[in-house]
């Protein structure tokens, strides 16, 4: 049986692209039934056709309610932002109908025996992965993985300086900052890149920003320019906003190329020429550029690493086409960009090789020549309860730039006698409020022995894979009481829901098929996963339950601020408790009793100062006595 040919897709937020690796290990583009290398990643949705690329950006000019842009912005969500004539659809829907034109391409240049890797941001969290890995189940393709821009750009210059095969005519390490601006994300990622081996120091990035911001910087400007000639807002009318976002594409491509450009508008019978110089789009933008130079400063901070350290500059994405990009990353990190790889190229051609990496691993060969090592670009933690605050707060178990595969075991102890259940729930990210957090799954250790004393031994471990899978894994010792809680992208769509929508995908079915299938299914969406409550960083709470009960999925665990490397260290036992009366906010009255208290006192020292004002003999102020 043949090997399937390996293949990469960079699902951009502006344009998509397609490679491949022959049998001798070079990567190739492929091109689309329109001859072109890109693809909008556009949709048109009519009513008996879905129609993906060229022929969808023309129509946002005419029929703008029909068209879908942008959509990698809104991945994770339970809809696309804009309604598609007064319908709202799942993200990865849309991005379902944009795989499977890529897939129509491929199959038609490789046949049909090919696997895939599709890349997202760095920083995509959980659910936009999953988000991810559906749209191309959904599109009939066969992926093997979801990879990130960064590390495939990576793949993509070893590839083209001999790093990969370890043929390198030098077998010094290299140190490469994969500054990533494309259309709608933006990602920058810390590497080391060895003969043979890749490996992912440190990221971050900003899912809600890219291009399309500068884009809408000009618009703006144009807007106000012609609403201050005419007294009418262009982008009032859709179609007219549409022509005007347009306009503003050509003139940045056409500020890359010289230093001045004229834009001209028309609208409801006006028109008007408005000139802009580069100098002026580069001020208009200075914030935007600005949160890229810092989130790079940050990976730096976060890999311990000064800037002399990185050796090559590695710039990807259509975006950073732009001089101001060249410009501002010159004079932050002294060093020319390089621009050896195509950036609109490079993502594509090194999510094949990672195919490749994937296919090699699986025969058991070692024609890939080549390792990666990734890192984990969010934070993995419990939701739980500060008992100082009484508030939700996300405590971190393994830290974002953990290189992976990471495990993590930490020892706790029941707080109250009669612990009969506890309830973890993991969170994804960052922050400190779980709100702001993906929750990406729950398990609960429950019908707990009656009687267990107070002070009892409970271990919980994370193994979190290279892979990105995660498997939560708690035991109380001598009860034979333990919990595996496997997570393997487990948000998103359902598998009834994904089975439902991939026949009207791959039948190429038109847009009332698709409002036929929301309008059956109204309450359909992403399931959410619930909000539950928890204890401090040193404490552990849950609610006691009956063996005969439901268990009370309003409480789960919590525990130590302790990163990873820390956990052999001697440190008092972390707990869990029983939800008693002690961590529960005061009554209703009590609150109402303090604030009577507290603003009778105020209004009588407010009356006190305003008679000293008047009779100060009578009432002195203590500072006057």
């Amino acid at each position: 049986m043949a090997t399937p040919r390996p293949v990469g897709i960079d699902l951009g937020t502006t344009y998509s692209a397609v490679a491949w690796v022959d049998s001798a290990g070079r990567t190739k583009m492929v091109r689309s039934a329109d001859g072109e290398i890109l693809t909008p990643s556009e949709v048109l949705f009519q009513d008996g056709k879905v129609t993906v690329g060229r022929e969808a950006h023309y129509a946002t000019l005419v029929e703008p309610g029909r068209v879908a842009q942008w959509v990698k912005r809104d991945m994770g969500q339970k809809v696309y932002a804009r309604p598609i004539l007064g319908n709202y659809l799942p993200p990865e829907v849309i991005q379902a109908c944009i795989l499977r034109r890529l897939k129509a391409d491929l199959v038609a240049a490789l046949g049909p025996d090919v696997r895939v890797v599709i890349t997202v941001p760095a920083y995509f969290d959980e659910p936009r992965r999953k988000a991810t890995a559906d749209a191309g189940e959904m599109a009939g393709l066969d992926v093997l993985d979801i990879v990130d821009e960064p590390t495939a750009a990576a793949l993509a210059f070893g590839e083209s300086v001999g790093y990969l095969s370890g043929s390198s005519d030098t077998s010094r390490e290299m140190t490469v900052l994969v500054y990533d601006l494309g259309g709608g994300t933006f990602d920058v990622t810390l590497l080391q890149l060895a003969p043979g081996h890749v490996q992912c120091l440190a990221t971050d990035g900003d899912v809600q920003l890219g291009g399309h911001d500068w884009d809408m910087r000009l618009v703006e400007h144009l807007a106000r320019a012609f609403k201050q000639e005419h007294g009418i807002d262009p982008r009032e009318d859709p179609v007219g906003e549409g022509r005007l976002i347009e306009s503003a594409v050509e003139a940045k491509h056409a500020l890359s190329a010289r230093s001045r450009t004229t834009v001209h508008i028309e609208h409801d019978g006006q028109s008007l020429d408005v000139p802009i110089s580069r100098t002026e789009f580069t001020d208009m933008t200075a914030d935007l550029l600005e949160r890229t130079l810092c989130t790079s400063r940050q990976v730096l901070a976060a890999a311990g690493m000064p800037w002399s350290c990185v050796d090559r500059l590695l710039l990807v994405g259509g975006s950073t086409r732009m001089p101001m990009v060249v410009e501002a990353l010159e004079t932050l990190t002294d060093r020319q960009p390089d621009r050896s790889v195509n950036p609109d190229e490079a993502v594509a051609r090194g999510a094949a090789l990672y195919a490749r990496y994937l296919l090699t691993d699986e025969t058991a060969s070692k024609t890939a020549g080549f390792t990666v090592t990734n890192v984990n670009a969010h934070s993995l933690g419990i939701e739980s309860i500060d008992p100082a605050t009484l508030q939700k707060t996300n405590v971190i178990l393994i830290p974002r730039n953990t290189p992976l595969p990471a495990s993590f075991t930490k020892k706790f102890t029941t707080k109250s006698e009669n612990q009969r259940s506890i309830v973890i729930q993991v969170l994804q990210g960052e922050n400190t409020d779980p709100a702001e957090c993906a929750a990406i799954g729950r398990t609960m250790l429950a019908d707990l022995p009656e009687g267990l004393p107070a002070n009892w031994p409970v271990e919980v471990s994370f193994e979190y894979e290279a892979n990105g899978r995660l498997r939560v894994y708690a035991v109380v010792p001598e009860t034979e009481r333990e919990v595996t809680l496997e997570l393997e992208r487990t948000v998103g769509l359902s598998d009834e829901r994904l089975g439902d929508w991939r026949p009207l995908i791959s039948s190429e079915a038109g847009f009332d098929a698709f409002d036929a299938m929301l309008n059956d299914t109204k309450e359909d969406a992403l399931p959410a996963v619930p909000s539950l409550t928890s204890t401090n960083p040193t404490t552990v709470t849950s609610t006691p339950t009956r063996p005969d009960e439901t268990p009370d999925m309003s409480a789960t665990t919590a525990f130590d601020r302790s990163s990873p490397d820390e956990g052999d260290r001697d440190e008092p036992p972390v707990t869990i408790s029983s939800g008693s009366d002690a961590t529960k906010p005061p009554p209703c009255w009590i609150v109402w009793l303090i604030m009577w208290i507290t603003s009778g006192a105020a209004g009588l020292a407010a009356g006190y100062y305003w008679l000293s004002l008047r009779q100060p003999d009578r009432f002195p102020l203590p500072w006057n006595l």
